[in-house]
């Protein structure tokens, strides 16, 4: 997807491994609640590092739209095929050891580690469960297709787009009255599942980033900032998420852009690795972040927690990399 346009939303696609990488980083920086830094800018980041969630998604409602208008005709099966192939095997490889180990020191039940190995944990809200992220996910590509052809006979993307964002907002408020709060998590990220379709539809056209378009995201920011005092004083009415949504083309546009600007090659490159191994990282991430008291003994050696973050982390890179370049090998020789 890699496009030679420089300006505009083509951005986003010409450095989408790049802004996919930026975003694992940000939600592993979440994820580091024990990191103690005094930094005001590095806390803020942390403590917003669930945008990356966001963003994540919206990259890939991007992507899966492009790659469906490519494939228009391609069955349904095929579709879901190729998503589960890449999506299940890395799942099962992390999340079954891990399951089975805590099953075997007592601290989940038997049944468990099956409704983990399902996905359908967060559904249910099973305590013990392993994470939400992949359990969401997986309904978002289960359903991309059937939205993708409401998507192309919507004259009106934008105000589909908007429509969905509503949805989002109003299948939370009724989940949450009735006391699911667990699905919180899914329901405000649907509206970044269908920006992300709006974007294709942008780079599909190769429409250009006019002034119009810089004043609506511009306006889009100003909602956003201003749904955060809303937030801090009636959190429920005015989730967060609300202002995450609407800034997030805008933020992704100023990334690609510093991106664009940016002269060296390593740091894009690392980033691309990142964002090409993403999923394997962020399941190796939610271990560590869950066994932090096991790990801390041997990695922890500072009052700020950042050798224990330096060392883990890496490490958690490193390993994720390796697994899925071993697992697209695998799949490579399979598919022969």
């Amino acid at each position: 997807m890699r496009g030679k346009a420089c300006g505009g939303y083509s951005l986003l696609s010409r450095y989408r491994g790049e802004l996919m990488g930026i975003a694992m980083l940000w939600v592993m920086l979440f994820h580091a609640y024990q990191l103690n830094v005094a930094f005001l800018s590095v806390r803020l980041l942390r403590l917003t590092g669930f945008a990356g969630v966001d963003m994540f998604l919206l990259l890939s409602g991007m992507g899966i739209c492009c790659s469906l208008a490519r494939r228009e005709r391609e069955p349904y099966g095929r579709y879901l095929g190729r998503r589960l192939r890449r999506l299940l095997p890395a799942f099962w490889l992390v999340v079954g050891p891990y399951s089975v180990a805590l099953a075997a020191v007592g601290r989940i039940t038997p049944d468990v580690v099956f409704w983990n190995l399902s996905t359908l944990h967060y559904w249910f809200h099973v305590p013990g469960g392993f994470n939400w992220y992949i359990s969401a996910i997986l309904v978002f590509y289960l359903l991309a297709p059937l939205y993708f052809k409401l998507f192309y006979r919507c004259r009106e993307k934008e105000w589909l787009t908007l429509a969905m964002y509503l949805l989002g907002y109003l299948l939370y408020r009724v989940t949450w009255a009735a006391g699911l709060f667990h699905l919180s998590d899914f329901l405000q990220r649907i509206p970044d599942f269908a920006l992300g379709f709006l974007m294709a539809q942008y780079l599909m056209e190769d429409k250009k980033l006019t002034r119009r378009h810089l004043a609506v995201w511009a306006a889009a920011v100003v909602l956003g900032l201003a749904v955060v005092p809303a937030w801090r004083f009636q959190p429920i009415i005015f989730p967060l998420g609300l202002g995450i949504t609407a800034a997030l083309v805008p933020a992704c546009l100023v990334l690609a852009r510093l991106l664009a600007w940016y002269p060296g090659r390593w740091v894009p490159a690392f980033l691309r690795m990142v964002g090409g191994s993403s999923l394997e990282i962020y399941l190796l991430n939610v271990i560590i972040t869950r066994e932090y008291g096991l790990l801390a003994p041997w990695l922890d050696h500072d009052v700020r927690h950042l050798s224990f973050y330096a060392i883990a982390y890496a490490l958690n890179i490193a390993l994720g990399v390796l697994l899925h370049q071993g697992l697209e090998r695998l799949r490579k020789r399979f598919h022969a």
